[in-house]
């Protein structure tokens, strides 16, 4: 027994050295697997940017929808300020032409009212006042009063039980609420100094 010997070594069988024909496979392949991977990037990569460009171009056009629609709101306030300041125009205008208008005006707020009131105290324009005097037109059971600070055509009724406002204001401000509604609340009190 001496001493030991070494094994001996195992030959090993050689890998096979790829061909030419091989290497190229295997490069094709890659280049294949690459194309593949690259476009799958650049179609992702292309529909975000696609995806954010819609979202900008969309951010663009409902900004620019928004200034046409406050300008729809403005317009349509600005035209229900001009009809009122017409309105008031028009009635002015009759009033000077047609004062008999001031009775139908009290005759109507009358009738309005709860037919328990016998005692109505109606004041009115000064100038109207005296018309409604003029014209002998009066209810035995209605009491005239002047008020200077009211304007031509309008009238105020007050009874024990109850009111009546049948202002120009007040009426003009009806026929507003029940054409707009609440769209023109913010109508101004007195659209005539804007317009003048």
């Amino acid at each position: 027994m001496g001493p030991p010997r070494e094994p001996e070594p195992v030959e090993q069988p050689q890998a096979a050295r790829p061909t030419v024909s091989d290497l190229e496979a295997l490069e094709r392949e890659a280049r294949a697997e690459g194309f593949a991977t690259g476009l799958a990037e650049g179609r992702k990569a292309a529909l975000q940017e696609l995806e954010e460009q819609r979202a900008r171009l969309e951010g663009i056009l409902l900004g620019a929808a928004r200034p046409l629609a406050g300008m729809d709101e403005a317009t349509e306030q600005e035209l229900a300020r001009l009809a009122l300041v017409i309105a008031r125009r028009v009635i002015a205008h009759e009033l000077t032409v047609t004062p008999e208008l001031i009775l139908r005006t009290v005759r109507e707020a009358v009738l309005a009212l709860p037919s328990a009131n016998r005692q109505i105290r109606v004041l009115l324009h000064p100038d109207d006042l005296g018309l409604l005097r003029a014209l002998e037109a009066t209810e035995e059971h209605w009491q005239l009063l002047a008020d200077p600070s009211m304007e031509r055509g309008d009238c105020r009724l007050e009874s024990d039980s109850s009111r009546l406002d049948a202002r120009v204001e007040t009426r003009l401000a009806a026929v507003v609420d029940a054409v707009f509604g609440d769209e023109l609340s913010a109508v101004d009190e007195d659209p005539e100094a804007e317009m003048a």
